[in-house]
């Protein structure tokens, strides 16, 4: 189960995370749930990362202040590094979501009812 966690007052910067990567993965559940903490079984349910896997990568993240660690719990290290990341991820998130849109390119266009010139 989650933990509620009150937000630090450090202010350091947040290096990017690349997309499809373990870091990204569990980046994005910690920055839907800022103010939570998760213990690595728990990010390891609610995203694709190994098991194995959780507790080195965060400690990876740790290293480069991406996370921070509250007794066996972890979260997004502060909200400075939250809204940096949280922008890289968003972009990525929206990418995946709609890049395949067809309203993304022209064809469409061509097939539009006439609508008039008052339209």
């Amino acid at each position: 189960m989650p933990i509620q966690l009150h937000p630090d007052d450090e202010t350091a910067g947040s290096p990017p995370v690349k997309p499809g990567t373990n870091a990204h993965e569990l980046l994005v559940v910690l920055l839907e749930h800022q103010d939570m903490g998760f213990s690595p079984k728990e990010l390891a349910e609610l995203t694709d990362v190994a098991h194995s896997s959780v507790h080195k990568t965060l400690s990876r993240m740790e290293d480069r202040g991406l996370v921070r660690k509250v007794d066996s719990y972890w979260a997004v290290a502060d909200d400075i590094a939250a809204s940096e990341v949280a922008s890289v991820v968003s972009l990525q998130s929206i990418q995946d979501a709609y890049g395949d849109d067809a309203y993304g390119d022209d064809e469409w266009v061509e097939s539009a009812s006439d609508l008039g010139e008052n339209a």
